[in-house]
């Protein structure tokens, strides 16, 4: 690991002293409303001046820039860590491409963009408008024109939508395959599997056939996709017997129960796998890490805010509940 990334990784092991704990969270969720909540967030340091003290969807926003823009202050190239925005270029393909589609891409592009990507959101948008995706990477342009043909020949949404998140699930399996840190490598075959379990999932459930199974399900990640294919075209119970002779034999009850908390524990074996990291000091990955139990903690205020919000029963907040990076 070359000797600037010690500096980096240095600095952010002191910013993991900000990380939003157990505690922090039960404090959240004892809070009496969201008000309240953005009150404890504001002492924890979130926000800032520009960002308005009630605005739930700004207040996120701003935290998930703050957690990018200091990790490419740190480091410049984000390259080295592609598996964890890999997914975000084909996001904003099928926003773009649906937005043209649409034609409401004036008043709601800004909204439905991520960032960052290894393509900029207005390239995306723009190859959308001409039906020109050339410029973009070969991976995202052969998706992006399977996806647009499928789209304008049969105004099927749900059909553009798996194109496309197929083809992120294959970019994410390789670039988790092509990276030199083992962390990466095992989150981008964690996230591959948990995507395709649950389209497995829930495509059984609606009662769908084996051609929209082979559609729906990528090849890509750790399982043996064809034998998951086979099991969700007989039941359910299939699905869950296979399951059971694989490394996510843990997570066939949460399975059972929901896909909300299959989630869950797919995320709780994420933070588990990544706390290591606190101690090591050459590698990249204690960057990675971070970045990780951001998004962990900022998905878990999202819920919780959420909640507050709307009113809704502490106990189902409780199901849905993720472990702490600290």
């Amino acid at each position: 690991m070359p000797k600037e990334y010690i500096y980096a990784v240095t600095r952010i092991h002191t910013e993991e002293r900000r990380l939003l704990n157990g505690q922090d969270m039960e404090r959240l969720f004892l809070a009496q409303n969201a008000a309240e909540c953005h009150r404890l967030l504001a002492d924890k340091g979130w926000g800032a001046a520009g960002v308005p003290a009630d605005d739930s969807d700004a207040l996120l926003a701003f935290e998930e820039e703050k957690t990018w823009a200091l990790v490419r202050e740190l480091i410049g190239d984000l390259s080295p860590l592609e598996v964890l925005y890999r997914t975000n270029d084909f996001h904003n393909l099928k926003a773009a491409i649906k937005l043209v589609y649409s034609g409401q891409e004036r008043e709601n592009a800004q909204r439905c963009f991520l960032e960052p990507g290894a393509v900029s959101a207005e390239v995306v948008l723009q190859a959308a408008r001409r039906n020109d995706f050339s410029e973009l990477p070969p991976d995202l342009a052969e998706a992006g024109r399977e996806a647009y043909d499928v789209l304008i020949h049969t105004a099927d949404g749900q059909a553009c939508e798996m194109v496309l998140d197929t083809a992120a699930l294959v970019a994410l399996d390789a670039a988790g395959r092509e990276s030199a840190a083992p962390l990466l490598r095992f989150c981008a075959a964690l996230r591959a599997d948990e995507a395709n379990i649950k389209a497995a999932a829930r495509a059984c459930r609606m009662g769908k056939d084996r051609d929209f199974l082979a559609r729906a399900v990528a090849p890509s990640g750790s399982l043996d996709t064809q034998a998951l294919i086979d099991a969700a075209a007989k039941s359910f119970d299939e699905i869950c017997a296979y399951l059971s002779g694989t490394e996510y034999a843990g997570a066939v009850e949460t399975l059972r129960d929901s896909l909300s908390a299959f989630e869950c524990w797919c995320d709780n074996r994420l933070m588990e796998s990544i706390r290591p990291q606190r101690y090591e000091y050459f590698t990249i990955e204690p960057l990675a890490a971070y970045i990780l139990a951001r998004e962990n903690e900022i998905a878990m205020v999202r819920m919780l805010l959420t909640a507050k919000l709307n009113r809704l029963d502490g106990a189902l907040v409780r199901k849905r509940w993720r472990q702490t990076y600290v």
